[in-house]
């Protein structure tokens, strides 16, 4: 089976603090993924790293055979654990706000339709269970 993602040889340093340590893996495509091990192990720093939310001190990180970069930023969505969303906004302005950080969106009427939220909609989000 192809890797989905592939980690080589990743290094993250902050000063002399050595977060990641050269760490190589795969990820084969369909399999479900997560990193386990104590606090301070790294887990969160390489996460941030797949995502292109860090930047390595050295080593790659592969989206289907391909470095990660601008390109994958766009294809891949990252559901974060938690977000700092303005306290006062609709679901209906959330949505808009989220698909406005993508170069060629689809119309919010357009999303409203697949997603079927209408329900919601005009719904408080701070009314929502986090879970």
């Amino acid at each position: 089976m192809n890797a989905l993602m592939r980690v080589e040889n990743l290094k993250k340093n902050y000063g002399k603090v050595e977060a990641v340590r050269d760490i190589s893996f795969s990820i084969p495509e369909g399999t479900c993924f997560g990193l386990l091990g104590p606090n301070g192990a790294g887990k969160t720093t390489t996460i941030e790293i797949m995502e292109g939310i860090l930047s390595p001190t050295s080593g790659s990180v592969y989206f289907r055979d391909r470095e990660i970069d601008n390109h994958f930023r766009q294809k891949v969505g990252i559901q974060f654990q938690s977000t700092a969303l303005p306290e006062f906004i609709m679901v209906k302005e959330t949505l808009d706000m989220f698909r406005a950080f993508y170069p060629n969106p689809r119309s919010l009427d357009e999303i409203i339709e697949i997603c079927s939220p209408s329900v919601i909609i005009d719904r408080d989000k701070r009314k929502f269970s986090s879970g």
